[in-house]
């Protein structure tokens, strides 16, 4: 298998901290342009971490690029560098793109995706994790992360969210068919799914 996971620090301090997650492998078998794509992404980046942040509110924090195509939402998510701490990977991203203080409340999932095309498979690991606002204005601190909206939803739309992703436009389906892989684990881990 290509791009065996990158060393990411901190996994096993994480699970003490926050509780052990579950663990799901999801095949994707791919199209050319996504293999050249995930090939590229695992020399960048270890694997990423999955943010179910809940507000205030009690709802759940998705947000929208200004490149996807209208109307699509996720979970908030972003790259672990290789050789970075996994919490503090959860940290940094949380304020990249929601400037939010929060409190990590629980390691909810590891999400081991296989990207297969032609006999070949390409690792990546998604780390989930549910974490709670405490303070802060809700902005994009970092500018190149290109969010332009941000939506609270209940925890049944954030899972809902899955067949929109898997439902859209050809050029993104093996996109919005990896992410919503994540939607739906968080539908199994907290009993919504």
């Amino acid at each position: 298998m290509q791009g065996s996971q990158g060393h990411v620090r901190g996994v096993a301090e994480a699970m003490e901290r926050w509780g052990v997650p579950a663990v799901r492998t999801v095949r994707h078998e791919v199209n050319a342009a996504s293999w050249v794509y995930w090939q590229t992404v695992r020399r960048q980046r270890a694997g990423e971490v999955v943010l179910l942040l809940r507000r205030r509110s009690g709802c759940y924090l998705v947000h929208t690029k200004a490149f996807y195509p209208a109307g699509t939402y996720r979970l908030p998510s972003g790259g672990i560098k290789p050789g970075e701490d996994l919490g503090k990977a959860v940290l940094r991203e949380t304020a990249e793109e929601t400037s939010l203080t929060v409190e990590v409340e629980a390691f909810l999932a590891i999400v081991q995706h296989h990207f297969v095309r032609g006999g070949n498979a390409i690792a990546f690991t998604s780390y989930l994790f549910l974490l709670e606002e405490r303070g802060g204005t809700l902005r994009v601190a970092d500018d190149s992360e290109a969010i332009t909206g941000f939506r609270d939803v209940s925890l049944a739309d954030v899972v809902a969210l899955a067949d929109a992703l898997e439902a859209m436009p050809p050029a993104w389906r093996d996109w919005g068919r990896f992410r919503a892989s994540v939607h739906r684990v968080v539908g199994e881990v907290l009993g919504t799914g």
